[in-house]
């Protein structure tokens, strides 16, 4: 049976924990910000959104200085996403569903704190970084923990760092509200929703079919309260999608398509001839000018073609149908024939693009280097759960120091391994390619 989406529920204020906030609207005081505006400024003023200039897009420690990083993509992202959310509030105000109280600036900020957020937790390296930690925790983990099926708390967790994600690892940061971390976010239920493209956990059983997920098992909790909140949980337990996530999702998309092509092209991996007749089909004529000029109107053409397909497609996003089952039905498949096969043909020069030599050798380093952070931090948290702080070795506690004052060591000492998992994981996937590096040389001792 569908559901029936409702966004009075949709746009919730409410926050993990139980706090929620009146519905805001466009006339308000500083003392008074939109709830959703509070998610974009707690990302945006956060040590995690900064560190994200360090940390590679597509093209690790590139020597031209206008090739992106996650921090120019992310924000490139949120700019496309608000300009969708706008589209989308003018279809559900036309429709008559707009709850009172809220308005397009509701839909702008949900969705470009939902953008801003989505790549909060990509670790080092880019998506070599997160192939690197899965691969090392599938390999090493059970002689680190060879008990751990004694434990379920622990192979949980355990699977968690098996199935690593980025984007469970995002949501993992800003829908915690623990004061004690150095971060605090604890997004409404609006944003965490428009973040979630893959609404299960990573000891879901699509996880090992699909190899995706989008909350790890450890946020079990919270994501069940969210999408009850959301109002998006179906009469057979599953979870539907929010609406608002396609339109994170088509932002995304959109972005890395189009950047890293034009990224290939200033860096010599790919023609740029080759590059602006893409665009210049995408667009649908050729427009001239310098390769920036055509990617913004193709930009702006993919914009208005995913607003196009969120209209039409509107019933069925709203019952929860689109992109439900084996169908990988996000915007982009819906997009006009001639622009899907533009960005099919983008899709396919990634071979060329992620084959690089030069970004496959820094790749290979960075596998080296993750594998070194991962063992020498899972093997300190084995020790610290099992002997306690005095009983470490002076090599553990001296890593440990690297991460955590001592103080929040012994604070936290009896928290157990499965705890310490996630502030490693935390702590690791946290760093910019710099710093891992940094500090893989060092505990190396070179």
């Amino acid at each position: 049976m569908s559901l029936k989406l409702d966004w009075e529920k949709l746009l919730s204020a409410g926050r993990p924990g139980g706090v929620s906030a009146p519905a805001g609207g466009a006339a308000r005081g500083r003392e008074e910000r939109n709830p959703f505006e509070q998610d974009y400024d707690r990302v945006i003023f956060s040590a995690p959104f900064r560190r994200l200039a360090g940390k590679t897009q597509v093209h690790p420690f590139a020597q031209l200085d206008h090739v992106h990083n996650r921090l120019t993509h992310t924000l490139e992202v949120a700019s496309v996403g608000r300009s969708l959310a706008e589209e989308a509030a003018k279809v559900v105000t036309a429709r008559g569903e707009m709850p009172v109280g809220r308005g397009a600036v509701d839909f702008a900020f949900v969705v470009q704190a939902a953008c801003l957020a989505h790549d909060l937790g990509n670790p080092p390296f880019g998506h070599a970084g997160e192939y690197a930690t899965r691969a090392w925790a599938s390999e090493h983990l059970g002689g680190i923990f060879p008990d751990a099926q004694f434990s379920p708390e622990l192979a949980s967790a355990l699977n968690d760092w098996r199935w690593f994600e980025g984007n469970a690892q995002s949501f993992r940061l800003v829908s915690r509200g623990d004061r004690d971390e150095r971060d605090y976010f604890r997004f409404t239920h609006a944003s965490l929703g428009a973040m979630i493209k893959y609404p299960w956990t990573a000891d879901d059983g699509r996880t090992a079919v699909k190899k995706k997920h989008n909350v790890f098992a450890a946020e079990k909790a919270v994501f069940a309260r969210t999408a009850e909140a959301l109002g998006l949980v179906r009469a057979d337990g599953t979870v539907a999608r929010h609406p608002l996530s396609f339109l994170s999702e088509a932002a995304d998309d959109i972005c890395y398509r189009i950047s890293d092509f034009e990224d290939a092209a200033e860096m010599g991996i790919l023609a740029e001839p080759e590059v602006r007749k893409i665009f210049v089909a995408i667009i649908g004529e050729d427009a001239g000018g310098p390769l920036s000029a055509l990617r913004a109107k193709a930009v702006g053409r993919l914009i208005r073609a995913a607003a196009e397909v969120f209209a039409t497609d509107y019933d069925a996003i709203m019952s929860g149908e689109r992109m439900r089952g084996e169908k990988e039905d996000d915007l982009k498949a819906s997009f006009p024939p001639e622009i899907r096969a533009a960005m099919d043909t983008i899709k396919a020069r990634y071979d060329t693009i992620f084959g690089d030599r030069r970004k496959v050798a820094v790749e290979l380093g960075a596998h080296s280097i993750l594998g070194r952070l991962l063992f020498g931090y899972a093997t300190a948290a084995r020790e610290l759960s099992a002997k306690g702080y005095e009983g470490m070795g002076f090599a553990h506690k001296r890593l440990m120091a690297l991460a955590w004052s001592k103080e929040f060591v012994l604070a936290n000492e009896q928290r157990g391994a499965a705890w310490w998992l996630g502030r490693v994981m935390d702590h690791v996937s946290g760093m910019t390619d710099a710093h891992a590096t940094q500090v893989a040389r060092e505990i190396a001792g070179a």
